[in-house]
């Protein structure tokens, strides 16, 4: 073992997301009363400020010659090797706990952590993130994309909040690009948090759907939140209720809540009138987006007191991606839950594996075009009860959902490139309350 005759310390000191008031007290303490601070020149000036003792600056991709550094001098000195956010999170606590336990160093260090980049974004936003959530970094240059693909589907699958940590740069904007796709294929258009320079001069906060989101916006100062199944959100908030809900009346009840959604009721009513279904579903649908074109985006075949008929008398209810199986008031099995891997895409080969249940059952579609076309090549063979069809996008959504108009069953569905899974939510929602009303 390594021993270093040492009166000194290191600290690795998580100095936050770049504001002052947001290091903690014990990170304060260690760089005020430092020997000496190393860090990246981005960090440095964010608290050189607060440094009595040396400072040493380095370069992008010089972590080992820093943490080498800091190690060397900390035999007689107290040195503060800083990292943004909290050290260990994306940070250089894992090289520094890694490169002392290769090379059996005995050193005397702490690691003192920091607010980290999600903490920060998350607070500006409301709540994104309340419980459950995933982080994953689009960096391809500690692990291969691959790699880092794959976690990013399972994390989508699993519907919660999910944190994109170093999202874009010159050199490796295309790894955005392939995210935002993916990101589509498994939750559709869904709400997208982007926060810039979050408690540091420049800072911005947005939320956009997917489908507005621009890769040439989002750098290195980026991170992204996307949103899941239970999240609500405005232009500048977004919040994942926690569940509070099921606990307690957390004001769903209040005169103020009652007072909104009466007056969002009358409003609706005075562009859609009517008290039929088909008008209720509509309602629905404009309710879920706040967009009125969809009064002109619905179309109706047959009736859909067929589909109430059939929930009544215990029909499934099958639906392509998870998305649209969290949103539902009724259980629902996913299409993309039963896909084994092959040429097609998920959803449409868990839609083929799924054709004898499919039989007499009620299907949303409310995500990928491709499930759409599968359900088609099997819908005359085994016939479902009734079709929500909403896929959303510009490639081949409008042309399954016209194949779904010409099978011969009941349907409702969307015209051109509109839709979405909540669209889809929204549809067979009011379906399952009709159902279980008298």
């Amino acid at each position: 073992m390594l021993r270093l005759q040492s009166q000194g310390k290191l600290y690795v000191v998580g100095i936050g997301p770049g504001s002052k008031e947001l290091l903690t007290l014990k990170a304060y303490e260690a760089l005020k009363n430092a020997d000496v601070v190393i860090g990246h020149r981005r960090y440095i000036e964010l608290i050189k400020d607060l440094v009595k003792g040396e400072i040493i600056e380095s370069a992008m991709r010089k972590e080992l010659d820093r943490v080498k550094k800091a190690i060397e001098l900390a035999k007689d000195k107290k040195v503060c090797l800083v990292s943004g956010g909290d050290p260990c999170i994306y940070g250089i606590a894992s090289l520094v706990e890694e490169f002392i336990a290769t090379n059996s160093i005995e050193i005397d260090y702490e690691i003192i952590p920091g607010i980290t980049a999600l903490n920060a974004a998350n607070s500006l936003l409301g709540c994104a993130v309340s419980g459950d959530h995933a982080v994953i970094s689009l960096s391809d240059q500690l692990v291969d994309w691959e790699k880092i693909e794959h976690r990013l589907r399972v994390m989508l699958r699993s519907d919660v909040p999910i944190a994109i940590y170093n999202p874009s740069s010159l050199k490796r904007a295309d790894n955005l690009k392939k995210a935002l796709e993916i990101i589509f294929s498994e939750r559709g258009n869904v709400k997208v948090a982007i926060i810039k320079n979050a408690y540091r001069e420049g800072e911005e906060v947005k939320i956009k759907n997917l489908s507005e989101l621009n890769a040439e916006e989002v750098d290195m100062s980026t991170i992204l939140i996307i949103s899941s199944s239970e999240t609500v959100a405005t232009d500048k908030r977004m919040l994942t209720p926690r569940g509070y809900s099921m606990k307690y009346e957390v004001g769903a009840k209040t005169k103020k809540a009652i007072e909104i959604a009466e007056q969002s009721a009358e409003i609706l009513r005075n562009f859609i009138p009517g008290d039929t279904l088909k008008e209720e579903i509509v309602r629905r649908a404009v309710m879920a987006t706040g967009d009125l074109s969809y009064r002109d985006l619905i179309v109706f075949k047959g009736d859909p007191v067929e589909a109430v008929k059939a929930l009544r008398e215990g029909a499934k209810i099958i639906v392509d991606v998870e998305m649209v199986k969290a949103g539902l008031r009724a259980e629902a099995i996913s299409a993309v839950s039963f896909a084994k891997g092959s040429e097609r895409t998920r959803t449409a080969e868990g839609i083929l594996n799924l054709a004898k249940e499919i039989e007499g059952a009620i299907v949303g579609i409310g995500n990928a075009p491709s499930s759409a076309m599968a359900l088609c090549e099997i819908a005359e063979e085994h016939k479902p009860a009734f079709v929500v069809a909403t896929p959303v996008g510009f490639v081949g959504a409008s042309e399954s959902k016209e194949m779904i108009r010409k099978l011969d069953l009941p349907s409702i569905t969307t015209v051109g490139t509109k839709g979405g899974s909540g669209v889809c939510t929204a549809i067979l929602n009011c379906l399952i309350e009709h159902a279980r009303s008298d």
